[in-house]
């Protein structure tokens, strides 16, 4: 949600990334009443770049959550993973799924942020691969959630992409020239063994629902971030 923060004009109100242009003063702002609100101290997040690399929380040696000091950048990915308790991970969105992983078993957490290039490079399913190559996760005993993102009665795009997507994930992730996001999601978690009723999905389109979500589609390209976090509580 983008509601309730500090932030003005194009930014408006909680935006909690500091890469997009907004005053870092503002984000961190922003930041400090988030953590307030869902008590957050230590975040852990790569510099997202739309890739298929997943990082291990315990690799990540920086966070800038709540400081206006960027001189340190993250680590370069877009999914983590964790078995520590008390471990938050988080991802930055504004269109993209946000991907939340559950190992009710280990127990253990991922999270990943698949735009269309993410989607189509399988970061949802090498998450969990990667949950299961680290911490022995099987894919039956995961819960995932998808959250707000663009969907399929926003999503326009190239025929190109439409015949990349089909030919990877089958005509249901298209309508038309548009793409569902979720639905090639899906299709590549249940590929590898998740249990079709352990996926749950988000109703809402960011692009449809700019008063309450940042949408980078429909805002021209310059907007804010959300945060979506998972993590393991003590």
């Amino acid at each position: 949600m983008r509601k309730g923060g500090f932030s003005k004009a194009l930014y408006s109100s909680l935006n909690l990334a500091f890469h997009v242009g907004d005053d870092p003063t503002v984000v961190s702002q922003n930041q400090r009443l988030f953590s307030s609100e869902t008590k957050i101290k230590n975040l852990r997040y790569c510099q997202q770049v739309h890739s298929d690399v997943v990082c291990h929380a315990d690799s990540v040696p920086f966070s800038a959550w709540i400081q206006e000091n960027l001189n340190v950048n993250p680590m370069i990915g877009d999914a983590l993973i964790s078995n520590r308790q008390g471990e938050t991970l988080g991802i930055f969105t504004a269109d993209c799924v946000p991907i939340f992983i559950l190992d009710t078993a280990t127990p253990a957490i991922g999270i990943a942020h698949a735009g269309w290039r993410g989607t189509i490079a399988r970061i949802a399913a090498k998450t969990i691969t990667a949950m299961n190559t680290t911490f022995g996760s099987d894919a039956k005993n995961c819960r995932i959630h998808l959250g707000a993102s663009i969907q399929k009665c926003c999503y326009t795009v190239s025929t190109e992409l439409v015949n990349q997507f089909t030919d990877n994930f089958g005509s249901d992730v298209k309508l038309g020239d548009r793409l569902c996001l979720h639905t090639a999601n899906i299709k590549q978690l249940c590929d590898i063994g998740i249990q079709p009723e352990s996926i749950f999905t988000s109703p809402y389109c960011t692009s449809c629902n700019t008063d309450l979500f940042y949408s980078y589609r429909a805002e021209g390209g310059q907007t804010g971030r959300m945060l979506s976090f998972i993590q393991l509580i003590q």
